[in-house]
């Protein structure tokens, strides 16, 4: 009787150890979403859809073998704020591998978020695709304050959703190879988006992603045309401040 109760008792520990150890490597894979305009959806120069820079982190992902799931299919070129913020409260279906998947639930499971938003919010006003003067608007930072209000009430029904890491991209400057002058011109409205675009995003305790200097040093990141999407290069080094975030935030706990 002793041998086979200390035998049971064996194996109910084996059976707790492996239990555990299965928990443990669950909770190491990582459930990733991102969310957003054209930039997350991975639309290239020449207004086609490729590897955005979500594809390059899953990828890395992958690679490290804590991928549990991935997909930019929430995202859509052209979306804004009000958008996405419309998405979330009709609880958007897409499917993925032939299964039906809602917004919120995939929210509810999701580990981690990465989100574009608000570009198209800020291009809209200043009619991309001429040449323009600041001069010719009443007041801009006016109407990027309005544009972030609409970002903000989407983060802050995001967050509701989800209460794990979300990461969201700031802006950079798309005229930088195009248009010097133009480059000049947009600049101090991109600054000041990004500094209220990171003060909402630490309000909600998200992580901003600060791409901005790194589109200013590198001119192959954009294309030599008018157009405000990245090259695949552009999209790797979106991915690449991503990558050290996850690193830095998730991976090294």
């Amino acid at each position: 009787m002793k041998r086979r109760y200390k035998l049971l008792i064996g194996l109910a520990v084996c059976g707790l150890i492996l239990l555990v150890i299965f928990f443990i490597t669950k909770d190491r894979k990582i459930y990733y979403l991102s969310l957003g305009d054209s930039l997350a959806a991975g639309q290239t120069p020449y207004n086609t859809i490729s590897d955005s820079y979500g594809d390059y982190v899953a990828q890395y992902l992958m690679d490290k073998e804590v991928l549990e799931f991935y997909t930019k299919g929430y995202s859509k070129s052209g979306y804004r704020s009000v958008d996405m913020l419309n998405d979330l409260k009709a609880n958007k279906e897409i499917e993925v591998d032939g299964k039906k998947i809602t917004i919120k639930n995939a929210l509810i499971k999701a580990d981690l978020v990465t989100v574009s938003v608000g570009a198209n919010d800020l291009f809209y006003k200043l009619n991309v695709g001429r040449e323009f003067d600041l001069e010719q608007f009443d007041d801009i930072y006016t109407y990027v304050d309005e544009a972030i209000i609409d970002v903000d009430k989407y983060l802050y029904e995001l967050r509701k959703a989800c209460k794990e890491q979300i990461m969201v991209l700031g802006f950079y400057n798309p005229f930088t190879n195009f248009s010097s002058s133009l480059a000049n011109t947009v600049e101090p409205v991109i600054e000041y988006a990004n500094t209220r675009m990171e003060s909402i995003v630490k309000k909600y305790d998200m992580t901003f992603v600060d791409i901005h200097n790194t589109f200013l040093a590198n001119d192959n990141y954009l294309p030599s045309k008018m157009e405000i999407h990245p090259t695949k290069d552009g999209y790797r080094a979106i991915s690449k401040h991503i990558i050290n975030l996850i690193d830095e935030k998730m991976l090294a706990k």
